[in-house]
């Protein structure tokens, strides 16, 4: 699967301005990554540390907080890591991409919003 860029924006769940980024859509991952330097500057702080293991297998550990997630017209809070600085280092991962309800369109590089969840079978409902 290719990998392509959306425009984001990330805030504080306590309210204040929004951030806009651009990030790289990773199903790979778990959760969405920004720089802390980022994340601090909205006065957000990590409220775990947690390991992750990065696609090469190499374990690091980071700061995992909430964050304010907006794509297009869909927002929701959302886990964040707050990763290592660098522009190129905003990632939206799987989690926010669920939470947002986007469906991922790789072939035309593109998120595509769905009202359709999953669930798995947990007996009669």
């Amino acid at each position: 699967m290719g990998t392509f860029s959306v425009m984001v924006s990330v805030g504080n769940p306590r309210g204040g301005d929004l951030v806009e980024v651009e990030a790289l859509v990773d199903t790979g991952a778990s959760d969405s990554m920004f720089p802390a330097s980022l994340l601090e500057s909205l006065h957000l702080e990590p409220r775990s540390q947690v390991d992750y293991a990065l696609a090469d297998g190499t374990e690091v550990r980071f700061g995992r907080g909430q964050a304010v997630i907006r794509i297009d017209e869909r927002d929701g809070i959302c886990p964040v890591i707050f990763g290592p600085e660098g522009e190129d280092n905003c990632l939206i991962g799987a989690t926010a991409l669920q939470i947002l309800m986007f469906a991922v369109d790789a072939v035309n590089e593109v998120l595509s919003p769905t009202n359709r969840g999953r669930l798995g079978f947990g007996g009669k409902l």
